[in-house]
């Protein structure tokens, strides 16, 4: 059936975000399909060719169950029916907060039903509106309804993902299972010879996922990891470590060398309070690991070198103490770049920022130029505009939550503006290709070594 065949259901006492996500269906189906749909309430007589935006009474009349809960607030299903389809967030309406600010974000509990919608014009109707100031969008009169649909983005079918396998040398870029509304700082490499190198990590709850993950790439029951390099400490990068230093997990995992530079212990006693309070006892348990996991601790300085066999890493920056009070924790960034086989260099700028790109623009110019990009601090900011200029990628990593992709806040799309509106636009304006530019939000990104290049 083809899509301008359907109309749209919404609750006779729709939420803020079933409405504009039904608003946004609507409109985006004008625009490529060329027909405005009518949006109906669930109390109208139902007929079969329906797109349902959220809860509704016509889940009952399918027998379709739709499980909401107070923490699925980002997490979204799309399921087809006959010929109806549901497309549904799955969080539930918290209670209300005391008044404090009119600042305080909105929260109806259900921001997953406008992402369901961003998936829906995206994957079914084929428009990438997130590139539409910078591209022309389809026209697709006739275009169907998929015959069959059943997505969900929820942890329990994130963490079911594993790596697509490629049986040569690849890098993986994981994507969050955990605080799926969050950002994720987690890469496995593997060498042509099978080793297995890990960037940070992700946080704790990611753990059980990563081990899955470098079971599946090495094909071992227990893989060694020999390599582990660290950008910085904060828990969406080093928490899936710390995690393994914990007696319940010991043998699990295989560590060898352990590499990265967290200035001292003494610069973050001195942070040990509110969200910092952890670190301390994080750093206690990376540089206490030789003990733990019998692994190699490596404290690196700029011009360092890493080799495990074809892939080496460069030390291009390293926290300076005596800017210690001028930083952040992102700023404590170590920053690598990776050459592959002496053929393709990729620069992670870890969370990267502003501390550590003047270091990079004033001091480390001629170090920057590279093939790949991990965007800094998950596209967040704050990493130049010319830093970006003097590394000249061809090819750009995001490592970042669904919720961030799209700025959404629960009330629009790029309403959560920290910086990815920003970066999208720096790579548009570079003229960087679509197909060279990979997201993971939703899945595992499995890219051979070198990265192809198109």
């Amino acid at each position: 059936m083809k899509i301008t065949d359907y109309r749209i259901v919404i609750s006779s006492d729709p939420t803020f975000n079933e409405r504009r996500a039904a608003s946004f269906i609507r409109e985006n189906i004008k625009l490529v399909c060329g027909k405005k749909l009518l949006i109906v309430s669930d109390t109208v007589e139902p007929t079969p060719l329906e797109i349902v935006v959220g809860k509704t009474s016509r889940e009952d009349l399918d027998g379709v169950s739709f499980e909401r809960y107070a923490d699925g607030t980002w997490e979204f299903v799309l399921k087809k029916c006959g010929a109806r389809l549901y497309l549904s967030g799955l969080g539930i309406e918290p209670d209300e907060p005391p008044f404090t600010s009119a600042y305080n974000p909105l929260n109806d509990g259900s921001a997953g039903t406008a992402l369901a919608a961003y998936h829906f014009v995206e994957k079914i109707l084929g428009y990438d509106f997130i590139y539409s100031p910078y591209e022309d969008f389809p026209e697709s009169p006739e275009l169907e309804m998929p015959e069959e649909y059943n997505y969900k983005f929820t942890r329990e079918a994130l963490r079911q993902e594993m790596p697509k396998i490629i049986d040569a040398a690849a890098i993986y870029s994981l994507n969050c299972t955990g605080r799926i509304e969050w950002n994720i700082g987690s890469f496995i490499i593997k060498t042509k010879e099978g080793k297995l190198i890990v960037i940070d990590g992700g946080r704790g709850d990611e753990l059980p996922r990563l081990i899955e993950s470098l079971k599946t790439i090495s094909g071992e029951d227990v893989p060694t990891v020999t390599a582990w390099i660290f950008s910085h400490l904060h828990d969406d990068h080093y928490g899936a470590y710390v995690r393994l230093t914990e007696d319940e997990w010991h043998g699990k995992i295989n560590v060898i060398d352990v590499y990265c530079n967290f200035i001292s212990r003494a610069h973050w006693e001195a942070k040990a309070f509110g969200s910092n309070a952890c670190l301390p006892g994080a750093y206690d348990a990376i540089m206490g690991s030789d003990k733990t996991l019998g692994a190699k601790i490596h404290v690196v300085d700029k011009g360092d070198r890493v080799t495990v066999d074809e892939i080496k890493f460069d030390v291009i920056h390293v926290p300076d103490p005596s800017r210690a009070s001028d930083m952040n924790v992102n700023d404590t960034t170590t920053v690598y770049k990776m050459t592959y086989d002496n053929t393709q260099t990729v620069m992670f700028l870890g969370d990267a920022e502003w501390v550590c790109n003047e270091d990079l623009v004033e001091n480390c110019a001629d170090l920057l130029k590279s093939d790949v990009v991990q965007v800094g601090h998950h596209g967040c900011g704050n990493v130049s505009k010319r830093c970006y200029e003097l590394i000249d990628a061809k090819v750009y990593i995001w490592q970042c939550g669904m919720r961030f992709w799209y700025q959404e806040k629960g009330e629009g799309i790029n309403t959560h503006n920290v910086g990815f509106i920003k970066y999208r636009t720096y790579m548009m304006e570079r003229g960087i290709k679509k197909e060279n530019i990979y997201v993971s939000t939703d899945k595992i990104d499995s890219l051979p070594l070198p990265i192809p290049i198109y």
